[in-house]
């Protein structure tokens, strides 16, 4: 068991407390230690005053939410007032998040379902993992599952994993979702021409697990608020701006395509082709995906569209229902090097569908 060396809670003193922090004898456990209490604030509901403390104890104490503890004056022994855990392991109290903190404190003393949506929410962007869980309350995997269902079918979660458990609250997505847009904004004013922020540099500016983001920018992508261009991402709104060499590479380029000069081509052959860096060939590839010119396969490849489009209508008026690898390169032209890609991405596509060495046409 994670024992705890700062956590906050509810107490109530029979007597006033006129010294912040207050030192007092903490009974927890059958375990008595000296500790010291700091002030986070108080808040009245129905009635009731709610006065929320951290506790500092001299040694560690294993803890869970809602253990009860007593404090005695830590020189005569006699009982000063009682308490109750809310947050075993509390994130050190800052004063100008006290508004915050007390919210959150005041949502813990709720049932289970409150008690989870209140850590999620607290979280904020980042979710909550299933042994951040267990270790908080003390609950089953089966019990946060259930409370976790329930919660997601209110709309006020998602549930990014099941096994382990992994959750975050739909405000933490919103949220990340609105610091995403204006990243990209400040990003496309200074920089307007570069394609957008790499998926990458994303993550790491806001410190969020790979399924946070993941999820953020398909929420983005739906609502039509960015693009994703291979592995950068921008606001829909964006167009990059070209420089006037830049406009003539794109020209020479399209007129490769539509001379049908070569069917596909390596990002390394173009590169050398027109004797630019690999982030101005990405930079006009971009320009010609987003205008439907060009196909970018996986694994480096470049096929252009109006020949993709001739080949999967040659392929469904074939009249095969299956398609060997030996047939396609016939049908292509290609060799094995660009021939394999390319079956991968009509697979990807929903065109074909590998069925031992071969491909059945759907």
């Amino acid at each position: 068991m994670t024992k705890s060396t700062c956590f906050d809670a509810v107490v109530e003193f029979s007597d006033s407390v006129k010294e912040d922090p207050v030192s007092v004898l903490l009974c927890v456990n059958e375990i008595s230690v000296a500790a010291s209490l700091r002030l986070i604030g108080s808040q009245t509901i129905g009635g009731k005053i709610n006065t929320f403390v951290q506790a500092h104890p001299a040694q560690s104490l294993s803890l869970k939410w809602k253990q009860s503890f007593t404090m005695k004056y830590p020189n005569s022994g006699e009982i000063w007032g009682e308490g109750t855990v809310l947050d075993p392991f509390a994130e050190k109290f800052i004063r100008r998040h006290k508004e915050r903190r007390i919210q959150y404190l005041q949502n813990l003393l709720g049932n289970e379902k409150k008690m989870l949506l209140a850590i999620v929410q607290f979280k904020g962007i980042h979710g909550v993992q299933e042994k951040e869980m267990i270790r908080f309350g003390h609950h089953s995997r089966a019990r946060l599952l259930e409370l976790s269902q329930e919660l997601e079918s209110e709309g006020r979660i998602r549930i990014l994993e099941f096994s382990p458990l992994f959750i975050i609250s739909q405000t933490g997505i919103v949220f990340l979702c609105d610091k995403i847009l204006r990243l990209l904004g400040q990003f496309h004013e200074k920089h307007p021409g570069d394609m957008g922020i790499q998926k990458e540099k994303i993550q790491k500016r806001f410190k969020v697990h790979s399924r946070i983001l993941t999820l953020a920018l398909k929420y983005l992508t739906q609502d039509g608020k960015i693009k994703v261009l291979d592995d950068h991402v921008a606001l829909s709104s964006f167009e990059m701006i070209l420089l006037p060499e830049e406009e003539k590479i794109l020209e020479q380029m399209e007129e490769m395509y539509l001379k049908d000069k070569f069917q596909s081509v390596s990002l390394d052959e173009l590169q050398r082709s027109f004797r630019i860096s690999s982030k101005r060939l990405n930079k006009m590839l971009t320009f010609l995906t987003e205008r439907k010119k060009v196909v970018l396969g996986r694994d480096g490849f470049i096929l252009h569209s109006r020949w993709l489009d001739e080949l999967i209508q040659r392929i469904r008026s074939s009249g095969k229902r299956e398609l060997t690898v030996t047939e396609f390169k016939e049908m292509t032209g290609l060799t094995r090097k660009y021939a394999i890609p390319l079956l991968e991405l009509l697979d990807q596509m929903g065109i074909t569908r590998r069925r031992g060495s071969s491909r059945e046409i759907l």
